[in-house]
């Protein structure tokens, strides 16, 4: 898989080549040219000029049509407009070309996700993760993980958050979801202790903090409820959950 390296370059968009009314400089070569385009239209994507992002990445495949990194960047592009079919298309291509590209296939596999095609999405997560250059496994086995739980498969989605706290043992979205999951099935014991591994690595959360209160109430520990309810309110004040815990106490009260 290459490598790219940022490269900037005045007069980039006089398609590759820089001219002065009184010298030349020798034309970029395709490669270069792509390459150049690519990483212009990335950026322009990460500030949100999302239309010439997409003209400038058209321009780095027109140098290029075989630009993997390319491919994937204009599928996020055309995602954010509203452009599904195009994006699959280089979603699509992207992992084409470089099948052993592991960001290529994370990313092909959570628009597949989003769009309920888990039984679509599930070999490019596996792609990714067993992919020993991937640098974040444990990322893509809990975005797995995430995609199967709403697909309904609840024991396949168990398995992938473990898998991915095999890797990384702090993993937030995976200890995130085995105490709701625990929770769910009535597991108090186990959910608490998913929950404490979170709060231990992880930042506070106002759903952790509202599944920490509710833990504890089914655990009749009502010091440490409260303990939970008071980090909610003073921490994350205007939460959905700070709002249902104040009905909560409201309804409750004499």
């Amino acid at each position: 898989m290459k490598k790219f390296a940022v490269i900037v370059l005045i007069g980039l968009l006089c398609q590759g080549c820089i001219s002065t009314t009184t010298s030349s400089v020798p034309a970029l070569n395709s490669e270069d040219a792509a390459i150049a385009n690519l990483n212009l239209g990335v950026g322009y994507l990460g500030q949100g000029r999302t239309e010439l992002a997409v003209e400038i990445l058209e321009r780095a495949l027109s140098f290029d049509p075989r630009l993997a990194d390319a491919h994937s960047s204009l599928a996020v592009a055309y995602d954010q407009l509203g452009l599904a079919d195009l994006a699959e298309d280089h979603y699509r291509r992207a992992t084409q070309l470089e099948s052993d590209n592991p960001n290529a296939a994370n990313s092909y596999a959570v628009f597949l996700c989003r769009h309920d095609r888990w039984n679509n999405a599930e070999r490019y997560f596996r792609r990714a993760a067993n992919n020993p250059s991937y640098m974040t496994p444990a990322a893509a086995l809990a975005n797995a993980g995430v995609c199967a739980r709403a697909a309904g498969e609840l024991e396949k989605a168990k398995r992938y958050f473990r898998d991915a706290l095999g890797k990384d043992p702090a993993y937030p979205d995976a200890l995130f979801h085995m105490t709701d999951l625990a929770y769910l099935d009535e597991n108090f014991l186990q959910a608490r202790a998913f929950m404490q591994r979170y709060l231990a690595s992880a930042d506070a959360s106002p759903e952790m903090y509202w599944l920490c209160f509710q833990i504890e109430q089914e655990l009749d520990s009502s010091a440490q409820a409260q303990s939970c309810a008071t980090r909610l309110r003073e921490q994350f004040p205007t939460s959905e959950q700070a709002s249902l815990l104040f009905r909560l106490e409201r309804d409750e009260s004499p």
